[in-house]
C-alpha cells in the first residue's frame, strides 16, 4: 500500500518529478561512464605492459634500483644455472640495463641501452628487427617518443658510447633498424634497444642481465640468490596510484553533480511535505502511524532513484556501446606523460560489481536524504496538520 501511494504521489507532482528524475539519471550516466573510462584505461595498459615488460613474471638483479640511477651502472648479476636451460629454450628472456650516451647527428644525449635477444618469443617487442645479418652497423630500435627527441630516422648511423665492467668507456656504431610504435612509454622514453650479445660484447658482460623475463609464473621457483622476484603488486604499484590519483581529481566534479542530485531531492520532499500538511494530517487520522508516514515518503524518494537508474540505463546505452565499440581517441602527445594506454582508441569496458556498488551507494543516500525532511513528521499533530499548521 505504501509503494503504491508513494508512486500515485509521484506521478502526481508531475514536472517536479521529473525534473528529479532528469537530474539523477544524468548523474548517474556520466558516474558510469568515468567509471567505464578509468577502468578500461587501467585494464588496456596492465595489459599492454604485460605483453611487452612484465611477460609472465619478472625477476630483477638485487643490485639494480630502477629509482636510483647510481646502482644502473652496476646493476646486474649473472645468470643462474638453473635458468641457462630456460633461456636456450625460450622461456626466459635476459634483458641487460645500462646507461650510455648517444650522438645523434653531431648532439649528445643520455640513453639507457637495453640489450635483448632478437630471437625471443615471450614478449610483443620486436626484437626480430635487431638481426644483424645484412648490416654493417649494430642495428638499434627505438620508440616514436625517441626518436622525436632524438631526431633520428630509421636508418641513421649515430654513436653511443659506454662504461664496459672494467670502468673503461667503450663505443658502438649503431643504427635505426626500426621505429616501433610503443604503447609501453617506459621501453621508448629515453631508451635504446640493441642485441643482447652485442651489448654484453661491448661491455665485456658474458652472461649478465638486469631481468629475467619468465614466459609464465611457475618458473618463480628458480633459484636465483641474486635475483628478486617482482610480483604483479609490486610491478603495477605506480600504474595502481597514478589511476587512483587521476579518480580523485575527478571526483570534485561528480561529487557536486551527486550533491546537486541530492538536493533536488530533498528540497522536492521538503517541499512536499510543507504543501501535502492537510494529507499528512488525514492519513494520520485514518490510523496511519508516523513510521508508516516516513516510510511513504521515504519510498518515494527511493523510487526517484529506481526510475532514474532505468532511465540512465536505457538512455544512455547509445553513449556506453558507442565507447564500447569505436572507442576513446586521446589526443596526440599524451604518451610523452609515461602511461601506458595511450596509443590506440580506448575501448571502453564497464565494471557490473563497481557500478552497481555505485547504484546501491546512490540508493542509501537518496534515502537518506529523503528521510532527512520526512522525519520532522514524528513531531507534527494530526489536528494541527489538518487545519494547515
Amino acid at each position: 500500500m505504501i509503494l503504491k501511494l508513494a508512486l500515485r504521489n509521484i506521478i502526481g507532482n508531475g514536472w517536479r518529478s521529473l525534473i528529479n528524475v532528469a537530474v539523477i539519471a544524468i548523474v548517474l550516466i556520466g558516474l558510469i561512464w568515468g567509471e567505464g573510462m578509468w577502468y578500461s584505461w587501467l585494464t588496456l595498459a596492465k595489459n599492454q605492459q604485460r605483453e611487452w615488460e612484465y611477460g609472465g613474471g619478472i625477476l630483477r638483479a638485487k643490485s639494480y634500483d630502477p629509482f636510483d640511477a647510481f646502482t644502473w651502472e652496476n646493476g646486474y648479476a649473472p645468470v643462474p644455472a638453473e635458468a641457462q636451460s630456460y633461456v636456450r629454450g625460450g622461456r626466459i628472456v635476459p634483458i641487460l640495463y645500462s646507461p650510455g650516451m648517444i650522438y645523434p647527428q653531431g648532439r649528445m644525449m643520455n640513453a639507457l641501452v637495453k640489450g635483448i635477444p632478437e630471437n625471443q618469443k615471450v614478449l610483443s617487442f620486436p626484437s626480430t628487427a635487431l638481426n644483424a645479418a645484412d648490416s654493417s652497423y649494430v642495428p638499434a630500435i627505438i620508440g616514436r617518443e625517441m626518436a622525436k627527441t632524438s631526431r633520428l630516422q630509421e636508418g641513421e648511423v649515430f654513436t653511443l658510447r659506454l662504461k664496459d665492467s672494467t670502468g673503461a668507456f667503450n663505443s658502438l656504431d649503431l643504427q635505426v633498424s626500426k621505429v616501433m610504435d610503443c604503447p609501453v612509454p617506459s621501453l621508448d622514453i629515453g631508451t635504446v634497444w640493441i642485441d643482447l650479445a652485442a651489448l654484453r660484447k661491448v661491455k665485456l658482460l658474458p652472461d649478465a642481465a638486469t631481468v629475467l623475463v619468465l614466459k609464465d609464473a611457475s618458473l618463480t621457483a628458480i633459484k636465483a640468490p641474486l635475483f628478486r622476484y617482482i610480483d604483479p603488486r609490486e610491478f603495477f604499484a605506480d600504474l595502481n596510484q597514478m589511476v587512483k590519483t587521476k579518480v580523485s581529481g575527478q571526483s570534485l566534479p561528480f561529487g557536486m553533480l551527486i550533491l546537486l542530485a541530492m538536493l533536488a531531492v530533498f528540497d522536492t520532499q521538503a517541499l512536499a511535505i510543507f504543501k501535502r500538511r492537510k494529507e499528512i494530517g488525514m492519513l494520520s487520522a485514518l490510523g496511519m502511524t508516523k513510521g508508516q508516514i516516513i516510510r511513504l515518503f521515504t519510498s518515494e524518494g527511493a523510487l526517484y532513484m529506481v526510475a532514474a537508474s532505468v532511465c540512465a540505463v536505457v538512455l544512455g546505452f547509445p553513449l556506453y556501446w558507442y565507447f564500447a565499440v569505436k572507442g576513446f581517441a586521446l589526443p596526440q602527445g599524451y604518451q610523452s606523460f609515461g602511461v601506458a594506454g595511450f596509443n590506440e582508441p580506448l575501448k571502453f569496458h564497464y565494471p557490473l560489481l563497481v557500478i552497481l556498488g555505485t547504484l546501491i551507494f546512490l540508493f542509501l543516500l537518496t534515502v537518506f536524504v529523503s528521510w532527512l525532511p520526512a522525519r520532522k513528521i514524528a513531531r507534527l499533530r494530526p489536528t494541527e496538520a489538518l487545519r494547515g499548521k
